[in-house]
Parts: C-alpha cells; structure tokens; sequence
C-alpha cells in the first residue's frame, strides 16, 4: 500500500524534552507521521526551531524556512524588513498573523514548494499556520488540507485584561478580527481538528473532528495518598497566562491554604519562569513552603509526591494539557473553570472554582483527607488514560487522512 505523502506545517517543532504541552503534542504526531506517512514538516527557521531540529524526535526531513544566512545585501535586508512588519503587524493589530518570514521563506524554497505541490495531505498546526490556507490551495488544489486549532484564539483574546477603554478597544477589535479570520478558515479546511466539542461549537457549524491530545501512554501507575502535604503547579511559565496564574496562586491562594496548613508545600514546575515571579517567590518570607522548581526532566516524579495539583489559569483557551495529565497521572486536580474547559467527564475534580477562597478550600479539604480524594482520582485515572491515550489520538489522525 502507498504511504500518503504528508506536509506538516507549524511554527512550532516538537522534539523530546520540548518543555511546553503544545510541543509534547506535535512531538507525538511527527512521531505518528513519520512512522505512516512519506512526511516532510515546514517550519520557520528562527534559532529557536534551530536548536530544535538537533535534538531527538524531530522529523526525517525537516525544512526550515526564513531568517536563511548566507544572502546577499538585498537579501538580508529583506529578511530584516520582513521581522520588522511581522512584529509591528503582530503587537499592533493582529496577534494570530501568520509568521511572515516563514511565508517569505516558503516563497524563496523551491524544496518546499514542491513538496507542498506533491503532497497528498497538508496539515497545519495552530492557527497561524492555518491562516495560509488560501495560499496553499493555490499552490495544491488537490491535496486533502486539515487544520488542528490547538484553541480558540477569539477567545483566548477576548479573555484578555481589559481594565482600561484602550485596552478594551483593542481587544475587542482584535477578537472580532479573529472571529472573521477563524470563520474564513474553517470554510477553505477540507477537515477541523480541535481538542474539544466546546472548540468544535465556538468554530461554528461544519463538521469537526475532535481528536484528544495524546497525553497518557498508558503506564502511568496508581496514585498513592501523598506522605506530604505539597500541592503541585505543572505549567510553561513562559505563556504570560500560566505566569499571571501562577502570581495570582501566591498573592491572593496560597495564603489561605497556610491559614489552614501551616505545614503545606506548593511547588511551581515548569521553564521559563518571569523575572517577575522570580523576585516575587524570592521575596516571600520563611515558612511560605514555596518552591520555584523551574523544568524537570521527571514529570512523573512530581506527580507522585504530589497530594494534589492545582491548575490556576483565569485566562486562555482551549483545552488545557496540565489538567488532563494530572487526572492520567492519578492525582486529585483542583482548578478553575478554564482550567477544566472542554475537558468532558462526570465528577472529575476535587474543586472546582475561579474564587480564590474556595480554590484554598477545596485544597485545604485534600490535604486534611487525601485518602478520600484519591478514591474519586483512582476512578477518573482509568477514563483519563483511555480517552487520552496513544491508541485512540493514533486512529483519530489516520482517519483524517483519507476522508
């Protein structure tokens, strides 16, 4: 049988050790796709994506395109001019704007080019990406396009602070444009692909596929009741609303839990911590119990000496992998609501709330009785790595290709 000739496209590239969930993803379907399918991936060749491509999991063949050295003058002049326009066009007016000097690079690659001309399947991950959509149909009217919207940036937008008239203005217009954006892609994509039936609604109308990110290989052991009373806090702290979340837990959460556990831990995990919160854990008195871990290379290991872990987010969108990797892993989960968005399943939580008082509650009520939390978390572990599991996002994919 021939293997479908597949180009995927994202700004982003996943490879092992990749410290952010989106990353983990993409790490999963490259894997996917290079294992099925005569695959090439196009990114943008920033150095980030360039110190990516030498690690472990990334693509066979794997394009990069913008930012390319050894040009002329006119050349690098152009380069600097196209990051100077995508920057103006992307804090001014359009954050979801597609990476223009990826587009110029794709324009200047005849490799790629025909790749995408040759190919039987163009996959685009995250909206930027999806946003060429016009543009590769015109350069491949044949090939099956999908599009995976790793949320809704609309309503990540419009989630925004919007304390003053400018700001509102701004993020107001901002998510109307987006709105329009996301509606025009959705009718050029020949297959949507999101994390959540809410995503499906928010998109519109037309048939979607719900794919679930795969999140659990399915080994993940039983949870036992933690011997200590530490609360964990799995994020990238680099995404402005995992940094604001976690500046949030200490200023108005994490007071409360020492009110009614003097004793409890709460340890931050994740790269890419602001200087912000740096100074601000740093300037916490003795006794506060908390811990900037940063990256780990063992995810499994805080989890299991975790009593229970909380996901704080009040902004973004989208399904969040935190959540859904706590409940695989076992252990009792207290959020917020967007914490627990479009993630479907009865009685999944040992709290769920947006206020502050109540979060610290539903902590508290973990801490003083984890063997009772754990009986609920024993349960949902089970469903967790089902439906979250490598088989299922596997089958999900392949159908999508022949459609």
């Amino acid at each position: 049988m021939t293997r479908p000739r597949v180009v995927l496209i994202s700004m982003y590239v996943g490879h092992e050790g990749v410290p952010h969930a989106g990353g983990r993803y993409l790490l999963e379907l490259q894997r996917l796709l290079d294992a099925e399918t005569e695959l090439t991936m196009l990114t943008v060749g920033n150095r980030l994506n360039h110190e990516a491509s030498t690690k472990p999991g990334v693509p066979r063949r794997l394009l990069l395109l913008g930012h390319e050295a050894g040009l002329g003058v006119a050349g690098r002049a152009l380069n600097r001019a196209t990051v100077i326009l995508d920057s103006r066009l992307r804090l001014g007016r359009d954050p979801g704007l597609p990476f223009l000097p990826f587009v110029l690079g794709l324009m200047r690659s005849r490799e790629a080019r025909e790749a995408i001309r040759g190919a039987d399947v163009i996959d685009l991950q995250y909206s930027e990406s999806i946003r060429l959509v016009r543009l590769l149909r015109r350069l491949n009217p044949d090939a099956r396009i999908t599009g995976t919207f790793h949320d809704v940036m609309s309503q990540s937008f419009s989630r925004e602070p919007q304390d003053t008239s400018d700001a509102r203005r701004y993020w107001q217009g901002v998510t109307q444009r987006s709105r329009q954006h996301e509606a025009a892609m959705v009718a050029r994509l020949d297959d949507v692909l999101v994390f959540s039936r809410k995503d499906a609604e928010l998109l519109g109308n037309p048939p979607h596929t719900v794919v679930r990110p795969p999140l659990s290989a399915g080994a993940e052991p039983p949870h036992r009741p933690a011997s200590a009373p530490v609360v964990v806090v799995v994020s990238y702290l680099a995404r402005d609303e995992n940094n604001k979340a976690a500046l949030w837990t200490l200023d108005h959460v994490w007071p409360r839990v020492l009110d009614g556990r003097p004793d409890a831990r709460l340890r931050l995990v994740g790269g890419g911590a602001s200087e912000e919160l740096r100074a601000r854990v740093a300037s916490l008195p003795p006794g506060t119990g908390v811990e900037l871990a940063g990256f780990v290379d063992d995810l499994d290991a805080e989890y299991d000496a975790a009593a229970v872990a909380l996901v704080p987010v009040l902004q973004g969108a989208g399904v969040k992998f935190k959540t859904v990797e706590a409940l695989c892993h076992g252990v009792p989960v207290v959020t917020t609501t967007v914490g627990a968005e479009g993630i479907d399943g009865d009685d999944l939580y040992a709290g769920m709330s947006d206020e502050p008082d109540a979060l610290a509650d539903a902590l508290v009520a973990v801490l003083e009785e984890p063997a009772a939390a754990q009986e609920r978390s024993d349960r949902v572990q089970g469903w967790a790595q089902r439906v979250y599991g490598l088989e299922t996002f596997a089958a999900t994919i392949r159908a999508t290709w022949v459609r």
